[in-house]
């Protein structure tokens, strides 16, 4: 069943977020910041499909390569605090093959995106959870020729982030039926609809980090789990209003138990990481105060 998933986000300086590495590991490739000199090398990512980029009419033809398009955002960005990126994240339907996924983003950034200035790279990525997404990476400011003005605040506005969000969902229900495919999407939250669901759980930075990595962690399959009897309470909507209400307070005591166990458990690794890191830092320790014992013997 197609799933709605339409994230938007911005990448910050502040935060550690650098233009050019998140484009490296989105497009599994190797680029170096010229700003900062260091080479982001994620070549050997096995997820990433295909990247491309797309430009405004009247931007410069050499940030059709992506490194030279965003080591000119970071070159042009100046504050320790700048915002450098937009980001949309968005689910692709697993019914629909990859070119057909392909012409779905092209039109959607090109209707929302590209039309209205913005430069954009596009990563296509595979999942061991059969669950095909797409990352875009959007520019904050405005484009001439000669390259970057200045930022443009209007694309900051709240009433964006609900016009992107509903319009996936358009776009994605277009191409389905495109594509003859009967299933259907809805950028709605669940309340909206008038769907008895429940919502999932916090991951936390420690499974988040997990599920960035690739790995499946405990709440990251809780969630999952959430999403499957989501998705069947959608197409299965019992009479017996008394045998619902049951069966979601038992799922919901259910997943409760469950991340409280998650939570047990990731609380558990992060102590053996943290365990593990200040030994090895004390072993670097030793050996640093071994070699200066040594230096000082030999003068």
């Amino acid at each position: 069943m197609a799933i709605y998933h339409c994230n938007v986000s911005i990448g910050t300086r502040s935060k550690g977020s650098s233009s050019v590495g998140s484009l490296a590991y989105r497009e599994g490739n190797k680029i170096t910041d010229n700003r900062t000199g260091l080479t982001h090398d994620y070549s050997k990512k096995l997820d990433v499909i295909e990247s491309i980029t797309l430009l405004p009419k009247h931007a410069p033809k050499r940030f059709l390569d992506s490194g030279i398009l965003w080591n000119e955002v970071e070159k042009i960005e100046k504050r320790k605090d700048a915002q450098l990126f937009r980001e949309v994240e968005v689910a692709l339907p697993h019914e629909m093959t990859h070119e057909q996924n392909k012409k779905l983003i092209i039109e959607y950034c090109e209707n929302n995106f590209i039309d209205a200035g913005m430069s954009s790279s596009i990563s296509f990525h595979s999942s061991k959870t059969d669950n095909p997404h797409a990352h875009i990476m959007l520019t904050m400011r405005d484009v001439t020729e000669a390259g970057f003005g200045q930022k443009n605040r209007d694309w900051n506005q709240r009433k964006m982030i609900e016009e992107w969000r509903k319009d996936w969902a358009e776009k994605t229900n277009k191409h389905l039926e495109l594509n003859n495919v009967v299933e259907k999407v809805d950028h709605r939250s669940f309340a909206a609809q008038g769907l008895d669901t429940k919502p999932t759980i916090h991951l936390g930075y420690v499974a988040h980090a997990m599920e960035q990595r690739g790995e499946q962690s405990e709440r990251g399959n809780i969630n999952r789990q959430i999403m499957v009897e989501n998705q069947d309470l959608m197409v299965f909507n019992p009479i017996d209003g008394i045998r619902q209400a049951r069966i979601g307070f038992h799922r919901h005591e259910k997943t409760k138990q469950e991340a409280e166990r998650a939570k047990e458990r990731e609380a558990a690794i992060e102590r053996d990481r943290l365990r593990e890191k200040i030994a090895t830092e004390r072993t670097q320790a030793q050996k640093q105060k071994r070699a200066r014992q040594h230096t000082g013997l030999t003068r």
